[in-house]
């Protein structure tokens, strides 16, 4: 049936321009031919527009098909409809998983006294936020007003130092080295002296950065861990920050 080859055809069409435009806008800004705001607020949404029109036409193809019996242009009716639903599927995920989460993107192990950046200062020139812990920051969240740090208590409550008996501050301190570089993270410093890490984390798509600076010093029988997390872009980071903390706790409580 000729419709459905159109139909197939035009959806595929739009499938290919959305998947095109969306990894234009993407790693054109990860590889800094633009910054994030073309790429992601004045190219990007042209890549969901056509996504959606991609899916329309998809599900259109799908159920003329089935309602007829027919496979005419079932290569593109059908990968169109699949590849729309990874396009749009992507960034949807992304939206509900950080729906409830607080507007901030600076996570600190220990909110009273937070690491502090030292060599990453320099790369954070230029980024849109001060390299200065957020804590006493206040934000709105639900119509109410808290600092940076209640918010970082209400929500990632189990966010915490990671204390270890037993075990010197040089030991743990390469034990630290090595679980930071476990997580693929870019190293930038490594003080033993100062017990001072510090590292970037860059996201798959865009190239979203975020600095991480590693503490650690001696508690009673043992040593300590701290750890934070902060992006250079924006003031909300959808939980990303704090979930590359638990990662890493993860990773040193059971390493």
């Amino acid at each position: 049936m000729k419709f459905l080859g159109v139909v197939g055809r035009l959806a595929f069409a739009a499938f290919l321009a959305a998947l095109l435009i969306g990894l234009a806008a993407s790693f054109g800004t990860r590889m800094g031919y633009w910054n994030y705001h073309v790429g992601l607020f004045a190219i990007y949404p042209y890549s969901l527009y056509i996504g959606v029109v991609a899916f329309v036409l998809g599900l259109a193809w799908v159920a003329v098909a089935l309602a007829m019996n027919r496979a005419t242009g079932i290569r593109y009716g059908l990968t169109a409809f699949l590849g729309s639903l990874v396009v749009l599927g992507v960034p949807l995920s992304y939206y509900l998983d950080s729906l409830g989460k607080p507007p901030i993107h600076d996570i600190s192990t220990d909110v009273e006294h937070p690491p502090e950046f030292v060599s990453l200062l320099l790369q954070r020139q230029g980024a849109s936020n001060s390299p200065d812990y957020d804590g006493d920051k206040r934000v709105t969240m639900d119509g109410k007003s808290y600092t940076v740090k209640q918010l970082q208590k209400k929500y990632y409550a189990d966010i915490h130092s990671i204390g270890r008996l037993g075990i010197s501050p040089e030991q743990l301190f390469d034990h630290a080295v090595a679980g930071a570089r476990a997580m693929g993270w870019t190293i930038v410093a490594v003080a033993p002296d100062e017990g001072r890490i510090e590292a970037t984390y860059t996201s798959f798509f865009f190239g979203f950065v975020s600095d991480i600076v590693i503490r650690v010093r001696p508690a009673g029988m043992g040593a300590r861990i701290d750890i934070r997390a902060k992006s250079r872009v924006g003031q909300a980071d959808g939980g990303t920050n704090a979930e590359l903390i638990r990662e890493y706790m993860k990773r040193m409580a059971t390493g």
